[in-house]
């Protein structure tokens, strides 16, 4: 394959979604990895794709105004087959919410640590004079040794540029949409401080702030209307939880203010040196929360709206009407521009709904993404990109998720679990490099990767061969040797 824009020579697909698909690449000038990401541009007319081009490219310079060690850093743009493509920096890593799916939510003092990090990035932010427009788990990405990074920049504005809009378009996640902006107002970087709040909420409670509802125009109506869950795990982020996710944006604290808040929390959890946040205390994972609910302002079981002191905040009843019987005046209009909306949406589902969550997460197989994204389970194809990038994940997942790992393994022919821990503990890390050699062997693949396996203190470079079959639809490691 030809190298995009004359020197980034594409080696792998690393992580797909509504906005587009990412590559792990190599740079021939520099000799150095970098993500490509190849942007999607809908069907539409040559003017208007024209102008979705020049918005993307101009939008790409802007995101490159920003170099700071928690953001990830875009390299350069360019234009190929007539689409615009972004080079930025490669992490190996996974997102925050693959770890979220695969271990459950965090203890408040490590979703504190993670969202400290993320609030620096974003003061840089918007020191810069720029809006990422959608913070989310899926745009975090957590690296080794716990290295926390935000991405995908790649719709963000800078404060007074001018823009091009399509009519019914929004941009964000409606999960972790702050309530101005769902109603119609612009992004601005109060709105990103609401995102960071409602990202903190799902590190915690395993879902974000407006419930677990996966349907995009049900969190939108939820969004709009301030409707929230009460965190029932947030412990002591709670009170920052708050302040983060107030109804009014004026009352929410600065990027800045937000990560001098997240610092000043104490720390109870570490890092593992793959970057999984373990607790010191593990959180349990009930299917029905038997905690106390904690005393705050949040919303109490009656008016589950999070409000702020000396904010009331917007309830509505069975019926409809509101607080006091009577409707917000902006939410008859707000009901019939979601119905004018709607066809709107339908078609702009795929870029409602949590794009890019397995960005840069090769972990994260085809049939966990689609899962995420839709909700029901979809049928697998085992292609040899999908059998790579699924022994990529479970070696990265087999030396600290021993557990998870095993479960992953065909029954037909894996181990007891107390010889594959065995096997396990006999080395103390193992970091699979990237580019695995795949070969097909009958309906079957065969993925030799190279591994970089820590053992005694003493580090070497070896072959591991996992063999990747579909067994009643799921994929799992049929045989693994190394």
């Amino acid at each position: 394959m030809n190298a995009v824009g004359g020197r980034y020579l594409l080696k792998e697909q690393i992580g797909s979604g509504g906005m587009g698909v990412v590559w792990l690449a190599h740079d021939e000038l520099l000799h150095r990895e970098v993500a490509v990401k190849q942007l999607k541009l809908p069907e539409m007319a040559p003017v208007a794709s024209k102008a979705a081009r020049t918005r993307a490219m101009r939008e790409a310079r802007i995101a490159a105004r920003l170099q700071h060690p928690n953001a990830i850093a875009v390299y350069d743009v360019v234009v190929e087959d007539e689409l615009p493509w972004i080079v930025m920096e490669y992490l190996p890593s996974r997102s925050l919410a693959a770890l979220l799916e695969e271990n459950g939510p965090l203890s408040p003092a490590e979703a504190a640590r993670i969202g400290g990090m993320v609030a620096t990035a974003l003061a840089a932010a918007h020191a810069a004079g720029i809006v990422h427009r959608d913070v989310k788990p899926g745009n975090v990405l957590i690296g080794h040794g716990g290295a926390v990074k935000l991405t995908d920049f790649g719709i963000s504005r800078a404060t007074g540029d001018t823009t091009i809009t399509e009519a019914g378009a929004l941009s964000g996640t409606p999960a972790y949409l702050a309530p101005e902006v769902a109603r119609g107002d612009l992004p601005d970087s109060r709105s990103d401080v609401f995102s960071l709040g409602a990202t903190l909420y799902a590190a915690t409670e395993a879902h974000g702030p407006y419930g677990a509802n996966e349907n995009s125009l049900g969190l939108l109506y939820r969004a709009a209307i301030g409707k929230m869950d009460r965190p029932i795990r947030a412990g002591a982020l709670i009170g920052p939880m708050e302040r983060l996710l107030a109804l009014d944006p004026a009352q929410r604290p600065t990027a800045a203010e937000a990560a001098d808040m997240l610092s000043a929390l104490p720390s109870d959890a570490v890092p593992t040196p793959m970057g999984i946040p373990v607790a010191v205390t593990p959180t349990p994972r009930p299917s029905q929360p038997s905690t106390p609910r904690p005393s705050s302002t949040f919303a109490q079981p009656s008016h589950p709206a999070i409000g702020v002191r000396g904010i009331s905040p917007v309830h509505i009843e069975q019926g409809g009407a509101g607080k006091h019987g009577s409707r917000p005046k902006w939410l008859v209009p707000v009901i019939v521009a979601f119905a004018l909306l709607v066809g709107t949406l339908i078609g702009l589902n795929t870029l409602l709904s949590a794009e890019d969550d397995r960005s840069t997460d090769p972990g994260l197989s085809d049939e966990r993404y689609q899962e995420s994204v839709a909700g029901t389970p979809k049928a697998v194809d085992l292609t040899p990109t999908v059998a790579g990038n699924f022994a990529l994940g479970w070696l990265r997942s087999a030396k600290n998720e021993t557990q998870a790992s095993w479960d992953k393994m065909d029954p037909a022919s894996r181990p007891t679990y107390d010889d594959y821990m065995a096997k396990m503990e006999t080395v103390d890390e193992m970091v699979p490099k990237p580019n695995p050699e795949v070969s097909a062997k009958g309906d079957d693949y065969l993925v030799v990767v190279e591994v970089e396996v820590t053992a005694n203190g003493r580090t070497a470079v070896e072959d591991r061969k996992v063999l990747v079959k579909l067994v009643d639809g799921e994929l799992k490691v049929a045989e693994y040797t190394g």
